[in-house]
């Protein structure tokens, strides 16, 4: 920086004033006033380099962040597709279990109605044992009607019950579905975190770097800073 060369020169020009004399036919003052600018030069420069690189490396860590905050955005969102999901996958099962109590009421229906039936039936050959030969026909007549009553029961619940069945084994395999999706969402937020951990890791190494570089920077402008107060308390003596 040419504000650190004419301070040192200044600086080194007073020194060399107060020492007085010539070297090889050059003045001390002249002497001093070139070593000062070296000197002053040389501390710019390293002073420009440290905070250039603080810069650098502060830009990286604001880089870092914003990858953080990124891939955090994506996993609320993916948080929230999960949560849709698993809304839905509780729907499924609820509706599953509704159909598991719809066969269970049919079965039970199905018993009810098989144990009145049975009973029917009973009274019936009681009575035909009691009647007359000429109530057989009759007997025979409810015998079959029974019979097609039972068959038309059986076809009906056989149905219901298949139908209940397919929409159990429908529902179970959209829950399976669904279970799958939200496993695939949670490895994708799996590994956005892993990035995220992965930037946070790099912002904190980035910003580090430029607390040392900006540290650097600060030593070199306090040791330069004693070399000019060094200087101008010669001026007395000149």
């Amino acid at each position: 920086m040419a504000l650190f060369t004419l301070i040192g020169a200044a600086a080194g020009a007073v020194a060399g004033a107060v020492v007085g004399g010539t070297v090889l036919g050059v003045s001390t003052t002249v002497i001093g006033a070139v070593a000062g600018a070296v000197v002053g030069n040389v501390v710019g420069n390293k002073v420009s380099a440290a905070q250039e690189a603080a810069a650098t490396a502060t830009s990286l860590a604001e880089t870092q962040v914003t990858t953080i905050t990124e891939k955090s955005e994506e996993i609320i969102g993916v948080t929230e597709q999960v949560t849709g999901i698993q809304t839905e996958q509780i729907a499924v099962q609820q509706q599953i279990a509704e159909d598991r109590q719809q066969q269970e009421r049919l079965a039970v229906r199905r018993q009810r109605r098989s144990a009145i039936r049975e009973a029917q039936i009973v009274r019936a050959r009681q009575r035909n044992i009691a009647q007359a030969a000429g109530a057989v026909g009759s007997a025979v007549s409810g015998g079959a009607a029974s019979i097609g009553s039972q068959l038309s029961a059986a076809l009906g619940y056989s149905t219901q019950q298949s139908g209940l069945s397919e929409e159990i084994l429908q529902g179970q395999q959209k829950g399976m579905d669904l279970q799958s999706e939200i496993n695939t969402l949670y490895g994708k937020a799996n590994v956005l975190q892993t990035e995220a951990n992965i930037a946070a890791t790099k912002a904190g190494m980035y910003s580090s770097r430029a607390a040392g570089y900006t540290q650097q920077a600060s030593n070199y402008m306090g040791l330069f800073t004693n070399f000019a107060n060094v200087g101008a308390s010669m001026i007395p003596y000149i």
